[in-house]
């Protein structure tokens, strides 16, 4: 299970980032998935995909992240301590070697700020199909949806990606 996981662990780090929108906690959600399947390692059918089975739990994982992360904000929100609401992290960023990197000059900040705006699993199957390179029957067996979804969300993120980043700025009033 080990060798299966140092070989899918790129793919599985590239989902996690790409469904929390920031590499900021992708580390922490290869964790704790790794942990959540170790004890669940039962329920893996040997001759299936463990990239596959590993990928649906570091979807549910992230996505479970992210509900937390919100929850915090709006309780720090509610209680009007503004200054303990994390503010969005820009770190997201491709490389050959490991998929990320920290150089700022990667994606620029309207191309950052653009798939923010993108739904997780869609900014997740853009990342995974532009960035890691996966074709679309990998990426559906990592999120646990039909291939044809994945092509749609692949589709609807670059062509909203390309409407944000063409868009003309609005003046302020």
């Amino acid at each position: 299970m080990t060798t299966e996981f140092s070989a899918a662990a790129a793919s599985l780090w590239t989902l996690a980032a790409g469904v929390l929108g920031h590499r900021t906690h992708a580390e922490d959600v290869l964790q704790e998935a790794a942990m959540i399947a170790w004890q669940k390692r039962s329920t893996f059918t040997p001759g299936t995909s463990f990239r596959a089975w590993m990928g649906r739990i570091v979807r549910f994982v992230a996505q479970n992240h992210r509900r937390r992360q919100r929850r915090r904000r709006t309780e720090s929100v509610a209680n009007d301590d503004l200054d303990t609401a994390p503010a969005p992290t820009r770190s997201m960023t491709p490389n050959e070697g490991t998929g990320w990197t920290d150089d700022p000059l990667d994606f620029s900040d309207p191309v950052f700020a653009a798939l923010q705006q993108l739904k997780p699993i869609a900014r997740a199957c853009l990342l995974l199909k532009v960035v890691g390179d996966h074709d679309y029957r990998e990426i559906a067996a990592l999120l646990g949806i039909p291939e044809g979804t994945a092509m749609s969300h692949v589709s609807r993120a670059r062509t909203t990606l390309a409407g944000l980043l063409t868009a003309e700025p609005r003046p302020r009033a």
